[in-house]
């Protein structure tokens, strides 16, 4: 889910429930990139410490970079009792390794035109 999500109250009702009744089989990874649709998340609404939001409703939670693979795939395969639901917040940056969309909101609302593709495959392709 996004981090503008994590403002619904629906989240946190089910955050607090399924803890209740022991999801320990239930994780959620936060794209946490700090930007929602009408600007940055954290200046909406008190979002941090986000982790320690989640821990306090009863999960196992932990922070990582949303960027590095490995972190992930390590976060989701980490230990945790069996009857505790997992969060994971994954720090991210909207956008990241396209110059012209990195952190930038306005591309929450619009596409790319053809051209602006072709930039951006460019720019993400690996450079050997």
């Amino acid at each position: 889910m996004s981090d503008g999500e994590c403002q619904e109250g629906s989240v946190w009702e089910a955050a607090m429930l399924a803890p209740k009744l022991g999801l320990g089989s239930l994780t959620v990874l936060v794209d946490f990139n700090k930007w929602q649709a009408t600007g940055r998340s954290t200046e909406i609404m008190q979002m941090e410490p986000l982790a320690a939001k989640w821990r306090a409703f009863g999960w196992n939670a932990c922070e990582i970079d949303g960027h590095d693979l490995p972190a992930i795939v390590s976060a989701l395969h980490q230990e945790t009792p069996a009857d505790t639901p997992l969060a994971i917040v994954a720090n991210t940056v909207k956008g990241r390794g396209v110059s012209f969309i990195e952190d930038d909101n306005n591309w929450h609302y619009r596409s790319p035109t053809a051209d602006e593709v072709q930039k951006a495959k460019e720019e993400l392709r690996p450079h050997a």
